[in-house]
C-alpha cells in the first residue's frame, strides 16, 4: 500500500525517474557501439535498431510472460551472432569454425581487444544491440529495475574492458543503473519524491569519486586470443619508435616527438628494403587499429600473386626489443625463434618473447617487384574481401578529404597513377618536421588543410586515407627504414629509423610499398642526431662496423616505390619522376583554398572549455551539492540571506508589498528564528518585535495585511513598504544594494 501522504504524482515521478535511468544506461552502451560503427565507416544502423527494439519491448511488456521474453532475448542474441558471422570475411564455412571465431573474439574482447579491431566491427556492433536493449527495457517496464540494470550493465562492462567506453559514458551508465535501482526501490517502498534527495547526493559522490579513482585502467593489458599473440614490443614513450613500433594492435598518432639514435639491430640483406614490423588497417580518425589475430608460424604462407623478388635477410639484435622486423612477404624463417613466432593476418612477424642482445634469425621474403608498366595494367576492380577491409574510412570524415583526392587523381586512368599523384602531392606540399602540435579531430583532414608540416605517420595516414576515398585499397605499414650501410648488403638500423609508409593493393600483383614522406628532411635530422650522440659519448649509437663511418643513411629509401621514369624497366629504382610528367596525373594541382569553404569541425568558440567529461562531472557534483544543501537547510538559509538584501520589482504594487514583508521575515529569522508553520504572519512579527518600538515594522505589517486581505494598493504604498524594509536592513547589515 502507498505510504500515508504519498501522492499519485510521487508515484509517477519515481517511476518516470527509474525508467529514465534505464534509458540513460541503455544510451551509454548504445552510443559506444554507434561510435564504433561510425569509425569503421559506411554509416550506422545501431541507433535505429535500438529505437525499434525499445518500441517493440514496450509493446511486448504488456503481452507476453517473462519466460517468453527471456527466450526472445536469447533468440535475438543468437541472430545477432549469426549476423556477425555471415558478414565477417573468412568465417562463412563450417559451423564449428564460425563458433570458434565467436569464442575467440569474446575472449579477446574481455581481455583488452578493442571492438574496432574485430574484422567486421560494424556488424558486431549492430548485432550486439537488440538482445540487451530488449530484455533490459522489457524488465524495466514490468518494474524489475534491479535485474534490468544488471542486464544493461553487462554490455557496458564489456565495452569498459575493451577500452572503448570512455570515462563520461561509463559514469553515465553506472549512474543510470544506480538510478534505476534507487528510484525503483523508492517506488516499491511507497516513498515520497522528497526522499530522492539522498540518491542525488549519492550520484554526486560517485561522480566525484570516478575522477579520482580508476577501477579498470582501459587499454592497460594485452588481449588474449586463440589465434596467438596480439602484438610486438615497442619503443620508448614520445619517440617516433615508441609510437610506430608500440604494439597491442592500436596506434595513436602523437604530436611532437624525438629521435632515438641508439642502434636496434644490424641486418644483412640481399636487397635494401623497409624492415616491416606491423600493419594497421582500420582508421579511426585520430589513430589506427590492426584487425585480426595471429597464427603460429608454420611456414604455410601464401606468396604474393604477381611477380616477386627474393630477399634474404639475417637480423642481429643489438638491443633488447619485442619487434621482429622483416621484408614483406616473409615465407621462410630460420633459427631458434621459429617456435615462438606468430604471423599476423597482414603478413607481419610477431615474436612471443623479447629479443635479447646477440639474438639472430634469418628470413626469406618474396617482395612484389612489378614494373610500373605492369602496375598500370591493373584496374579498379578488387575482390570483395579486399574492398571490405581496405576501403574503410570513418563515416564522419570531412568530405573535403575525398574531394581533394578526387581532384588530384582526375586524370589518372589506373590505380597506380592515382597513387603516384597523391604521393607526389604530399611530398611537394608538406614539409618534414618532428616539432608539431597534434591536431584535434581527423588527422588526415587536419594534415591536408591545417598543417604545413608533419612526420611519417601523418604522411602515411593521409595518403592511405586519400587512396581509400577514391576506391584504391591501402593500409599503413610501420617498421624501420633501411638504415646506415656499413658494408655490402649490411645495414645498421637505429631507433631513429622507425618509420611509417603506405602499402597499396594492385589486383594480380599484391601489396606494393609507397612512401610519401620527403626523404631530405628526415635524412638530415637522422644524421645530426647520431653526430650529437657521438659527441656526447653515447656508445649505444654505434656498432664496431659503424663507429668509424659517417652516419649517412641509405639514400634510395623509396626504392620499393616503382619508378615511372622507365615503364619497361623491371627493377624498382628510386622515385625520381620528372615533376612535369603528366602521364600519371592531372596537369594542374588544385589549391587548398578550393576546399576550405567547409567549416573547421575541430575547433570553435568553446574550445577553451574543459573536456566534456570534466564538465559533466562538475555539473553532477554541483547538483549533488545543491540537493545536499537543501536537505541540511543551508539552501534555505542562503535564500534568506540573499532575500534580505534583494527586492525585485513585482508586476503590481501588491506583489511589491508582499515581497517587502517577506524580506522582513527573513531579517527577523536571521536575528531570532524562522516563522513556524503554526504562526500567522501577524503573530510572528508581534512576537519577534515585541521588544522593539519600531513604526516601520508596524507599517510593513499593516501594508501586508491590506495587500493580502484588503483593497488594492497603489504605487505610493508599495514605495512606502520598500523604503521601510530597506531602512531596516540598512540598519542591521553592512551592505545593501540599491533596490530603486
Amino acid at each position: 500500500m502507498p505510504a500515508a501522504g504519498r501522492t499519485y504524482d510521487d508515484q509517477r515521478m519515481l517511476r518516470g525517474a527509474a525508467l529514465a535511468s534505464v534509458l540513460v544506461l541503455t544510451a551509454s552502451y548504445v552510443s559506444v557501439l554507434n561510435e564504433v560503427a561510425v569509425i569503421v565507416g559506411g554509416g550506422s544502423d545501431v541507433v535505429p535498431v535500438a529505437l525499434v527494439t525499445l518500441l517493440v519491448a514496450s509493446v511486448v511488456a504488456a503481452l507476453v510472460s517473462e519466460r517468453t521474453a527471456i527466450s526472445a532475448a536469447l533468440l535475438l542474441m543468437l541472430l545477432g551472432n549469426l549476423w556477425y558471422i555471415q558478414s565477417t570475411p573468412a568465417t562463412v564455412g563450417l559451423l564449428l569454425d564460425a563458433w570458434r571465431v565467436l569464442l575467440s573474439d569474446a575472449v579477446s574482447l574481455l581481455t583488452g581487444l578493442s571492438v574496432v579491431q574485430l574484422s567486421n566491427a560494424g556488424a558486431w556492433a549492430v548485432g550486439s544491440v537488440p538482445a540487451p536493449v530488449f530484455l533490459s527495457w522489457y524488465l524495466a517496464v514490468r518494474r524489475h529495475y534491479a535485474v534490468s540494470a544488471a542486464i544493461g550493465l553487462a554490455p557496458l562492462i564489456v565495452l569498459v574492458l575493451t577500452g572503448d567506453a570512455g570515462t563520461l559514458v561509463t559514469l553515465a551508465g553506472v549512474l543510470g543503473a544506480a538510478g534505476a535501482v534507487g528510484f525503483g526501490d523508492l517506488e516499491r517502498r511507497g516513498a515520497s519524491i522528497e526522499q530522492a534527495d539522498a540518491l542525488a547526493v549519492t550520484f554526486a559522490a560517485m561522480a566525484v569519486l570516478s575522477m579520482t579513482v580508476t577501477v579498470i585502467p582501459a587499454g592497460s593489458g594485452s588481449p588474449l586470443s586463440f589465434h596467438g599473440a596480439s602484438g610486438v614490443g615497442g619503443g620508448q614513450g614520445q619517440t617516433i619508435e615508441g609510437g610506430v613500433i608500440q604494439s597491442g594492435g592500436e596506434f595513436q598518432i602523437q604530436g611532437g616527438v624525438e629521435l632515438s639514435p641508439e642502434v636496434r639491430f644490424t641486418v644483412e640483406s640481399s636487397q635494401p628494403g623497409y624492415w616491416r614490423t606491423g600493419v594497421y588497417d582500420k582508421f579511426t580518425g585520430d589513430g589506427w587499429y590492426r584487425t585480426g589475430g595471429t597464427n603460429a608460424w608454420d611456414g604455410a604462407v601464401e606468396s604474393p600473386p604477381g611477380s616477386t623478388e627474393t630477399v634474404e635477410q639475417v637480423y642481429e639484435i643489438e638491443r633488447p626489443t619485442g619487434a621482429m622486423p622483416s621484408v614483406y612477404q616473409p615465407v621462410e624463417l630460420s633459427g631458434d625463434v621459429a617456435d615462438a613466432t606468430q604471423i599476423s593476418r597482414q603478413g607481419s612477424l610477431v615474436y612471443e618473447r623479447a629479443f635479447q642482445s646477440g639474438d639472430s634469425y634469418r628470413v626469406t621474403s618474396l617482395r612484389p617487384d612489378a614494373a610500373p608498366a605492369q602496375l598500370r595494367q591493373t584496374d579498379w576492380d578488387y575482390p570483395g574481401s579486399i574492398r571490405a577491409e581496405y576501403l574503410q574510412v570513418p563515416s564522419n570524415q570531412p568530405g573535403r578529404v575525398g574531394d581533394l583526392a578526387t581532384d588530384l587523381t582526375a586524370d589518372a586512368d589506373n590505380p597506380y597513377d592515382a597513387a603516384i599523384a597523391i604521393e607526389r602531392y604530399l611530398e611537394a606540399e608538406k614539409t618534414y618536421s618532428l616539432d608539431i602540435d597534434r591536431p584535434d579531430g581527423n588527422i588526415a583532414d587536419a594534415f591536408l588543410f591545417e598543417m604545413d608540416a608533419g612526420y611519417c605517420t601523418y604522411y602515411a595516414t593521409t595518403m592511405t586515407t586519400m587512396l581509400r576515398e577514391i576506391g584504391v585499397p591501402a593500409r599503413m605499414a610501420v617498421g624501420y627504414s633501411t638504415g646506415q650501410p656499413v658494408d655490402d648488403d649490411r645495414y645498421v638500423v637505429r631507433g631513429l629509423n622507425a618509420h611509417a609508409w603506405v602499402e597499396v593493393y594492385f589486383e594480380g600483383e599484391g601489396w606494393v610499398t609507397f612512401d610519401p614522406t620527403p626523404s631530405d628532411g628526415r635524412q638530415q635530422l637522422r644524421e645530426s642526431w647520431v653526430q650529437r650522440a657521438r659527441s656526447a659519448g653515447n656508445d649505444a649509437v654505434d656498432t664496431d662496423e659503424s663507429r668509424d663511418q659517417p652516419p649517412t643513411q641509405y639514400e634510395n629509401e623509396t626504392a620499393s616505390t616503382p619508378s615511372i621514369d622507365d615503364p619497361d624497366d623491371d627493377t624498382n629504382s628510386t622515385n625520381t619522376t620528372d615533376p612535369e610528367d603528366t602521364n600519371r596525373t592531372n596537369s594542374s594541382v588544385p589549391s587548398i583554398e578550393e576546399f576550405e569553404e567547409q567549416p573547421d569541425e575541430t575547433g570553435g568558440p568553446l574550445s577553451w572549455l574543459p573536456p566534456p567529461d570534466m564538465l559533466a562531472v562538475a555539473a553532477i557534483a554541483l547538483l549533488g551539492l545543491g540537493v545536499l544543501s537543501r536537505r541540511t537547510g543551508h539552501a534555505a538559509r542562503a535564500r534568506r540571506a540573499i532575500g534580505v538584501h534583494r527586492q525585485g520589482r513585482g508586476r503590481t504594487p501588491r506583489e511589491d508589498v508582499e515581497r517587502a514583508f517577506t524580506r522582513l521575515e527573513y531579517l527577523l529569522a536571521r536575528e531570532k528564528r524562522p516563522r513556524s508553520p503554526t504562526e500567522t504572519p501577524r503573530e510572528y512579527v508581534d512576537r519577534m518585535a515585541a521588544d522593539r518600538d519600531d513604526e516601520r515594522i508596524d507599517q510593513l505589517r499593516r501594508l501586508y495585511e491590506r495587500a493580502r486581505y484588503g483593497d488594492d494598493l497603489g504605487p505610493a504604498e508599495a514605495d512606502e513598504a520598500v523604503d521601510a524594509i530597506d531602512d531596516l536592513v540598512a540598519e542591521r547589515t553592512r551592505w545593501m544594494p540599491n533596490n530603486r
